[in-house]
């Protein structure tokens, strides 16, 4: 593989740009449907019609006050939808954003469940003026934006309404094989208007609802579903300008499916340069944060991997690979039929950059069997990690039936078994969660979860969990209020109370926490959020990474947010809130988001985050030490849509924060904190990030990016405010990149 990939990056750097820019105009576009938002294609005469009739924002289910129409058949290519929406002009909203960002323009959402199966579903939305949007849903209402398909859609415009097109293609998402020449599938069409505020279905339930995906719609459509193979290249180039160094680098992804159930993806050599970066984080916790994939070959076809669990737990997250070593080639297959799904993904690295040891491998395979109204299910993740003397296994079995309408049971069992050169015995640890969910009424709900992981539970080679060790009982009661007279300016309220205790394997009291939420929706856009926490006093037995626990007090806090509607060219929220906690300290945050489009395809929008806290306690320089903190986060955003094909997208970020008269403190033999009388550094960070990437698609799902980086960062300059830290930020520059990159589709 060394060889190979030796000879590509020598054949590229002769002109690798050239190369990339000259595939693009040469090879063929296979593509030949026509999507445009214009139905005037013969088979739209004939098209299965369903019209979205109820309310369902609120959730009311009373009969729409707006006329929409949605039209849907099959061919060859995929499953034609269109959604023809009766609005005036004026009455419109068309502001376009970015792809998978968050919709601010009237919209449509298209969520099928290709095999009926009421557990995993693809959601596809399109937004008046063009946005785009996907995502995949699954535990009946559980949302996840960071899965990618294939599928094309377009609206158009005109005095009297708007349409919505969409191609969704066979091998956009895995489907089980059927008899016969019909397919059933679960349907769900959702449309929201922006200057009413209100979501209009055919189906009575929505996102909101615990058994969401139980309650979609049926419909058959003629199944074409066959056998496909996608094949895609793509060169990079990358200049970095901070080493003076560059690079190229050719890669293949291969897709192929033999039939509607089946797909083997395939990735030789493959780029998975990142085209958008990760957002600023600054964290002093002993807690990890939490990065979402973003790479296409861990977010194409992995639901069946997908595996959660309770505390934030995800037995398989992908970033965990190529951190050590760049990737020589991933696999992976699924195989979906009626009641069994079986996926096995294994990825190889190269002989990473540790004191060359061999090459980490990653590999995890998963079963699942569905019967009745409930499923059974078993996963297995393998990692060895060579450059760090690490080899590990979690085995987890996971159960989910529905007992009624009204109750679901959600359970999952997990084991994990490390081998590591610090230990000289195989470490085994293991951990359990059981979940209850109880629907009251269509607006009422109420959820009960039980947690046990053990002190030895460890799933980060391969999963994530920020931490183990913990017993915890967690309770929610929420309820939504949708009976609102005409003349009443509230659409819709939401009130939730909720409860949480945790305990470590000692049976040592970590915390109970106490709260209550609430959110107004106005008939404007307008909304309100509000919460109040109170957490108890408990022990702290991580933040001094091993050194010694101690006992906090109790604490509490109070935040509130106002939304003040997106109807106009001018939209922003304001944020702020209070704090009393015996380990943040006493304080508040303040935050204000303005965002202002010139136009439906260009905006630009700035957050701005600041926080101010009194006597926080962290641990820094392997010392316990209470300062005044502050902190100071920045984001200035502009989007531009030049076309359909061209978009340019500029982000810069800057985060500074400051700690300051700092007092040392130690812990006694009861676990208590004192004052040590003796004074610490202060200390400071400054980092700054800037991104402008221009993407223009050559042709449907083949792209062409350029994308420029910076990064900069600052540590402990001691002598300088918030403000002032900058320039020290971004004149330290800790990357400088331009890379040129395509992908194209044979």
């Amino acid at each position: 593989m060394k060889k190979i990939k030796h000879t590509l990056k020598t054949w590229l750097k002769r002109s690798p740009v050239a190369i990339a820019l000259s595939s693009a105009f040469v090879l063929p576009n296979t593509f030949a449907a026509q999507i445009d938002g214009v139905l005037d294609e013969v088979q739209w005469q004939n098209a299965q019609v369903i019209n979205l009739d109820k309310t369902t924002s609120p959730f009311t289910l009373a009969q729409a006050d707006k006329q929409t129409q949605v039209k849907y058949f099959s061919s060859e290519e995929g499953i034609h939808v269109a959604v023809i929406v009766t609005q005036a002009l004026s009455e419109q909203t068309s502001m376009r954003t970015a792809r998978d960002s968050d919709l601010e323009s009237d919209f449509i959402e298209l969520i099928i469940d290709f095999d009926n199966g009421k557990n995993t579903a693809y959601g596809f939305a399109l937004g008046n003026g063009g946005s785009m949007r996907d995502g995949i849903w699954q535990n009946n209402n559980r949302f996840k934006s960071d899965w990618d398909g294939t599928w094309f859609g377009k609206t158009s415009q005109s005095d009297t309404g708007w349409v919505a097109e969409y191609l969704i293609p066979w091998n956009v998402a895995p489907m089980a094989t059927i008899d016969g020449d019909d397919r059933q599938m679960g349907i769900y069409v959702r449309r929201h208007d922006v200057k009413s505020n209100r979501s209009y279905s055919h189906a009575p339930t929505s996102s909101s609802q615990p058994d969401f995906l139980r309650e979609f719609s049926q419909i058959k459509v003629a199944n074409h579903a066959s056998s496909s193979l996608d094949i895609f290249a793509s060169a990079t180039y990358q200049n970095d300008m901070l080493n003076d160094t560059d690079d190229s680098n050719i890669g293949v992804d291969i897709f192929w499916r033999p039939d509607a159930s089946q797909q083997l993806s395939v990735a030789l050599n493959p780029d998975f340069g990142q085209v958008e970066s990760d957002g600023l984080v600054v964290n002093f916790s002993p807690f990890e944060t939490f990065f979402a994939e973003r790479r296409p070959f861990f977010t194409e076809n992995q639901a069946l991997f997908d595996i959660q669990g309770n505390a934030g737990m995800r037995l398989v997250h992908t970033r965990r690979i190529g951190v050590y070593g760049d990737i020589d080639a991933a696999v992976k297959y699924t195989s979906n039929g009626q009641n069994n799904d079986f996926g096995v993904m294994a990825v190889f690295e190269n002989d990473g950059y540790v004191n060359d040891k061999e090459s980490n491998k990653f590999a995890t395979a998963r079963a699942q069997h569905r019967f009745d109204d409930s499923q059974l299910g078993y996963l297995v993740t393998y990692a060895d990690k060579a450059t760090q003397g690490r080899e590990s296994q979690v085995h987890s079995i996971d159960y989910r039936t529905d007992v009624s309408d009204t109750l679901q049971i959600r359970a999952q069992v997990n084991g994990s078994f490390v081998d590591s050169d610090k230990n000289k015995e195989q470490v085994d640890g293991y951990g359990a969660w059981l979940n209850f969910v109880h629907k009251f009424s269509d607006n009422w709900q109420q959820r009960l979860n039980f947690t046990v992981y053990d002190e030895k539970f460890q799933v980060n080679d391969l999963g994530f969990l920020s931490r183990s060790d913990l017993q915890r009982v967690w309770y929610n009661n929420e309820r939504y209020f949708t009976d609102f007279d005409e003349n009443s300016s509230l659409k819709q309220r939401r009130v939730e109370g909720y409860f949480m205790r945790d305990h470590n394997s000692d049976g040592d009291h970590l915390r109970t926490e106490i709260g209550i939420t609430g959110t107004e929706e106005y008939k404007d856009s307008a909304f309100w959020f509000w919460r109040f926490d109170y957490t108890s006093s408990g022990l702290d037995d991580r933040t001094t990474r091993g050194n010694g626990d101690f006992n906090l007090g109790s604490g509490r806090e109070f935040f509130t947010e106002y939304n003040f509607g997106s109807q106009n060219k001018f939209r922003h929220h304001v944020a702020f809130g209070l704090q009393s906690y015996d380990r943040e300290g006493n304080g508040g945050r303040f935050h204000y988001h303005p965002s202002y489009y010139f136009t439906d395809n260009y905006r630009v929008s700035w957050s701005l985050w600041a926080v101010q806290q009194k006597q926080s306690l962290y641990w820094i320089d392997n010392q316990l030490a209470r300062y005044d903190y502050k902190q100071l986060e920045n984001s200035l955003d502009f989007d531009a849509t030049i076309d359909d094909k061209q978009e340019v997208r500029v982000r810069f970020q800057w985060v500074s924060v400051t700690g300051k008269n700092g007092n040392l403190f130690a812990i006694n033999n009861h676990g208590d904190l004192y004052d040590a009388n003796a004074k610490v550094s202060d200390f400071s960070r400054s980092t700054t990030r800037l991104q402008i990437r221009y993407r223009y698609e050559i042709a449907p799902l083949s792209n062409i990016y350029l994308v420029y980086s910076r990064g900069g960062q600052s540590i402990d300059d001691l002598e300088q405010s918030n403000f002032s830290l900058f320039k020290e930020g971004w004149d330290n520059r800790t990357g400088d990149n331009f890379v040129a990159k395509i992908r194209y589709r044979f």
